[in-house]
């Protein structure tokens, strides 16, 4: 439950409108599908001969009570046939009883379309919101994140993790626009017919939802290590497509071959069991479903043999109907439990990045940049990317008007030396100084708005000429 209103508060505020016009449809459809099978009393009743054609019309209202208006609308219902058949004869009647049926079962159907219409624009918005979050949090991410993170594993999380979400948020809009509000009004329907079978059932679904929250939770474990999994593979294909000329100058590529399957291959497996476990919700939720209507026929038919029982036959015909349209919304409502397992994996593995601190920040008070820098200063400057120093008590001066080469040999902290000054990473120790004003102070884009940047290696985006000169 912690999981469904976390998915729901973060990513469903902007699509109100939406919710509640799929909400509102929702609870007209089921209505109409109360309605549309309410023929049955009377048919069973006056047609087939279950009891006395003696209806008499009954005046009620509201404030009679929940229990006292239904019985009225039963009564007054079978009134109605009654006196159709009067006039019409028994044929007739059941011709109007079943256009009543099918003009019932079209506004039931139109109206179920229209609340899944208006789920649609919610489902492409969080996709896309999701995905724009993403990417500017991974632009304003210092470079010393990637240095840490593969790219692979990344680019996972952008895709196959953000689906997986989507198709949990859907799955939980389902579960709180849909399928528990059917249930809720079936379940007043049938204690107001009869609350000692109902109460008699509601025992026996405890057990079943217990079973499927356990499938659920061991559900999410697997997803999550199916999802690294992929990170992982994608990490592969990256680093292969990176260094193609090294795989080949070496005679490695049967070597990398084997690699690649080894992981393919447990990917394979830890997807079966997920499917598999996926796959069980169907089955689960029908197999108890079946075992409560068995068991809720006997207890009723028992009822039904007492000469005082509250319910008759067909009033049980039409209790056994109502409860059976609660199955397939309780079948959705266990496959959505086990898809927000799915996507709360796949939702922990985004927030890595989502909630992922900056730690090169702006200043809250930047300071404004000289018209005219006379000097850039390393004072005491050392860094290190985690354990190992890479550059230690640098002290340089780089005066106005002056050119500077920096010369070494590889690996000898060269590049990183160059990276400190747009603010690509900070120093451990130490600083650099534009006027004796620390560049901490600055704005990382007033930074790098003055300077020219020309890499080791050429980089070209998917994209015009003019785009990338620019």
């Amino acid at each position: 439950m912690f999981d469904f209103l976390t998915l729901i508060k973060r990513f469903a505020p902007p699509y109100k409108k939406y919710i509640f016009l799929s909400l509102a449809f929702n609870l007209i459809s089921t209505i109409f599908s109360l309605f549309s099978f309410a023929a049955i009393i009377p048919v069973l009743q006056i047609l087939f001969g279950l009891s006395k054609a003696d209806a008499v019309y009954v005046s009620w209202n509201w404030g009679d009570g929940l229990s006292a208006v239904f019985t009225a609308i039963k009564n007054n219902l079978g009134y109605y046939v009654q006196q159709l058949i009067e006039s019409a004869g028994p044929g007739m009647a059941l011709l109007y009883l079943g256009l009543f049926l099918i003009i019932m079962t079209f506004f039931k159907t139109g109206t179920t379309y229209l609340a899944s219409y208006f789920v649609i624009p919610i489902r492409t918005g969080v996709l896309r919101d999701l995905r724009n979050k993403m990417y500017k949090k991974i632009i304003s991410l210092p470079i010393g994140f990637f240095s840490d993170e593969r790219k692979g594993d990344i680019m996972s999380r952008m895709t196959g993790d953000v689906v997986e979400v989507e198709a949990s948020i859907i799955s939980s809009l389902d579960m709180v626009l849909k399928n528990p509000l059917m249930i809720l009004v079936y379940l007043i329907v049938l204690f107001v017919m009869s609350w000692e079978l109902t109460l008699f059932v509601l025992v026996l679904l405890p057990v079943s939802a217990w079973l499927i929250g356990v499938i659920g939770r061991s559900l999410k474990r697997r997803s999550t290590l199916g999802q690294e999994q992929t990170g992982e593979l994608l990490s592969q294909i990256e680093e292969t497509l990176g260094g193609l000329r090294v795989v080949k100058a070496f005679n490695a590529e049967e070597k990398l071959t084997q690699r690649f399957g080894t992981l393919n291959e447990k990917i394979r497996h830890t997807f079966n069991r997920i499917h598999r476990k996926y796959n069980l919700a169907h089955p689960v939720s029908e197999l108890f479903g079946t075992i409560v209507i068995a068991i809720l026929i006997w207890f009723g038919g028992s009822l039904i043999l007492q000469q005082n029982s509250s319910i008759g036959a067909a009033e049980f015909i039409y209790y056994l109907v109502i409860f059976y349209s609660i199955v397939p919304p309780a079948k959705e409502l266990s496959k959505a439990s086990y898809s927000i397992q799915k996507g709360m994996a796949s939702l922990n593995r985004i927030d890595k990045i989502l909630m992922q601190e900056n730690n090169i920040p702006d200043p809250e008070v930047p300071a404004v940049l000289p018209p005219t820098i006379e000097k850039i200063e390393f004072k005491d400057l050392s860094f290190r990317y985690q354990s190992e120093w890479v550059l230690k008590h640098i002290n340089l001066t780089i005066p106005l008007g002056k050119t500077v080469a920096i010369v070494g040999q590889s690996g000898s902290g060269k590049s990183t030396l160059v990276d400190l000054l747009p603010r690509f990473y900070d120093p451990a120790e130490g600083g650099i100084y534009f006027n004796k004003v620390n560049i901490k102070d600055y704005r990382k884009s007033d930074i790098r708005s003055l300077m020219g940047n020309v890499n080791q290696e050429a980089i070209l985006f998917n994209d015009t000429f003019y785009n990338n000169i620019a």
